[in-house]
């Protein structure tokens, strides 16, 4: 048997017993060991990924870069491909990982890849369905996840580069509608609570603007025109949350 990738995969979680089976399937054997840093899941999460032979760490939720970053310290292998539990990276996608493997170090210090999402209901993309490059693919002698609390930013040394694979990863990031909703609202206010202040006149003005766009922009350029009606619910939902950030920076700044 071909002994796989000194990669180490790393994954964060919280009750998410529901769904980490399917990454946990489709990340074994992709490298050398799983990594699970869990956020305190009461739900059985834990012992489905101990089942699956990872290796689990209970760490406190801090946020989003915070969280990663100490999974990269727990980490045997340099080389680390990140994915959340809720997302699953195509059988073309590790193929290509693997082949980055076989004549030695790989070329750059980052790989960003095609973060595809799966509407809630459905079982893949949408025709013609569009992605967000995300990097995931990491040296961490040259590339870290930055302590930003609100997302996942990679930060590459000078001097290095970032490659791009093309293979797609499958994000299946809501549930339900409902869950939708829910989770971009905390994730809204985490954004709001976290980022850098905006004038109060800029923030007021964007009020106005700011839904019609970001629905366009998800609807029509981003191509979710074509997932029918559950498109034009997702464009708007996320058009609303963009909306309710907003409205918790003024909050916070009144």
């Amino acid at each position: 048997m071909q002994l796989a990738p000194p990669i180490s995969v790393l994954i964060r979680c919280h009750n998410e017993a529901d769904r980490i089976q399917r990454s946990l399937d489709a990340v074994t054997g992709l490298g050398r060991e799983i990594v699970v840093i869990d956020s305190g899941s009461t739900d059985g999460t834990i012992e489905i990924a101990q089942a699956a032979g990872a290796r689990v760490i209970q760490h406190a939720w801090d946020g989003f870069g915070p969280q990663r970053h100490f999974g990269e310290d727990q980490c045997v292998h340099d080389w680390i491909f990140y994915l959340d539990a809720d997302e699953v990276p195509t059988p073309e996608l590790r193929q290509e990982i693997r082949e980055l493997f076989t004549q030695g170090e790989p070329a750059h210090a980052a790989y960003e890849i095609r973060n595809t999402m799966v509407l809630p209901g459905n079982i893949r993309p949408c025709l013609f369905a569009d992605f967000r490059m995300v990097t995931r693919l990491t040296n961490r002698r040259y590339a870290r996840v930055s302590l930003e609390p609100s997302w996942d930013r990679v930060e590459v040394a000078a001097g290095r580069t970032t490659g791009i694979l093309l293979g797609r990863q499958w994000h299946y990031s809501f549930r339900s509608w409902h869950h939708a909703i829910s989770k971009i609202d905390y994730t809204a206010g985490l954004a709001a609570r976290t980022q850098l202040r905006k004038s109060r006149w800029l923030l007021r003005l964007r009020l106005i603007t700011e839904y019609p766009m970001e629905f366009l922009k998800f609807y029509f350029v981003r191509r979710f025109v074509f997932a029918g009606w559950k498109g034009l619910c997702f464009s708007a939902i996320q058009a609303f949350s963009r909306l309710v950030r907003i409205k918790k920076m003024l909050a916070i700044k009144h």
